[in-house]
């Protein structure tokens, strides 16, 4: 259960990082003007940021099933 423990740990953290960063974003969206070129830069590497992070997100929740599946219950 170690492994899947680990997983578990990781996902967690990824989590807080894609609450993280979708706040940053919203804080942003909020603050700034979206008209202006800098800031619509800003956001938009957030956003991809946010994306990858979510993928990352979903690959480590596939990992997390496939370890829980394939560790053997005593």
């Amino acid at each position: 259960m170690t492994k899947f423990d680990e997983l578990i740990q990781q996902q967690l953290k990824l989590a807080d990082q894609m609450i993280y960063t979708r706040e940053e974003i919203q804080k942003l969206e909020v603050k700034l003007s979206v008209s202006d070129e800098t800031t619509k830069t800003i956001m938009l590497e957030k956003k991809e940021r946010l994306m990858l992070l979510e993928e990352e997100f979903e690959r480590l929740i596939e990992n997390v099933i496939s370890t829980f599946e394939n560790t053997a219950i005593y």
